[in-house]
């Protein structure tokens, strides 16, 4: 995949790209009190396409992780994120997914 389409893609959501410990990041402020979320692929890389699984990581103002989330492709975030109302509503759905997985993955067990 090209990755001006990915960037754009993101853009379109009101993410950006930053540099975040020498790697680019897809960055989106949360508040104005400084909270921020990032998405990577699962090293932690920008995701090289669309398809693939991406992780949805909230980090407070403080730069500390506070959760993240596995989800199955930028597609699904995409609608998802354009279909909520607000951000409250984006995290809450999130961290939905969040202890959904965590169940499949206990069940797995």
């Amino acid at each position: 995949m090209d990755s001006d389409t990915l960037e754009s893609f993101y853009e379109n959501l009101g993410f950006e790209l930053v540099e975040i410990d020498d790697r680019d990041t897809l960055f989106y402020q949360i508040s104005d009190s400084g909270e921020y979320a990032t998405i990577t692929d699962d090293n932690g890389n920008v995701p090289a396409g669309l398809d693939e699984p991406i992780i949805f990581t909230l980090y407070d103002e403080n730069d500390s992780f506070q959760w993240s989330v596995t989800i199955e492709d930028s597609h699904y975030f995409g609608e998802l994120f354009t279909r909520v109302e607000d951000t409250e509503e984006l995290l809450s759905h999130l961290q939905g997914i969040r202890q959904e997985n965590i169940a499949r993955y206990d069940e797995e067990m």
